[in-house]
């Protein structure tokens, strides 16, 4: 007998919906978790009355850009790059690092405005970044080498798709937010 998994969103019965066996839900798990994120952030869920909710799940009111008290917690506290002014600017509708990227070495400083970068994006919305992005923050923080792509190489903080030579799409893995997180927090 297989194990059976299932992966279930509603944004007040939109539903999304996997199931299959463990394995298969597991291997698209992170990728439509993202896609759910995104989809909350732009989705209006109006609450649900008590006499509505058949199985006793609780219902969080959803709006774009606002805390609910009746959200659960992992929602309430949002981050967004205003949470971070001394790291994070937007100036016309461009995320822009505001700080000195920490690092002694090039290559580490390369990694960390790399992190910093696509945790700032993801922060305002876009979980993946392009690698030319992530070279102009280098080149405007003067912490960049020939071996610019080498730092993408890590698969444990960065996910990365696109041709050799040519503008990769970057996404940082749970370890990656973790790591940026910690730089943020430092």
């Amino acid at each position: 007998m297989t194990d059976r998994a299932k992966f279930r969103y509603s944004a007040h019965d939109g539903v999304l919906e996997i199931e299959g066996t463990e394995a298969f839900v597991s291997k698209h798990f992170e990728g439509l978790t993202d896609i759910v994120r995104i989809m909350a952030r732009h989705t209006i869920v109006e609450q649900k009355s008590d006499a509505a909710v058949g199985d006793n799940i609780p219902t969080a009111s959803v709006t774009p850009n606002s805390e609910s008290n009746d959200q659960p917690a992992a929602l309430s506290t949002k981050e967004t790059i205003e949470s971070y002014p001394e790291v994070y600017s937007e100036i016309n509708g461009k995320l822009k690092l505001t700080v000195d990227i920490p690092g002694d070495a090039t290559r580490t400083k390369q990694t960390n405005a790399a992190l910093l970068y696509c945790y700032g994006a993801a922060l305002m919305g876009d979980e993946q970044v392009t690698s030319k992005d992530i070279r102009e923050v280098c080149e405007e923080h003067g912490c960049i080498d020939t071996n610019f792509a080498k730092i993408f190489e890590d698969k444990t903080i960065f996910l990365s798709d696109g041709v050799k030579g040519g503008t990769k799409h970057i996404k940082l893995t749970f370890q990656g937010k973790k790591k940026a997180k910690e730089l943020l927090d430092a």
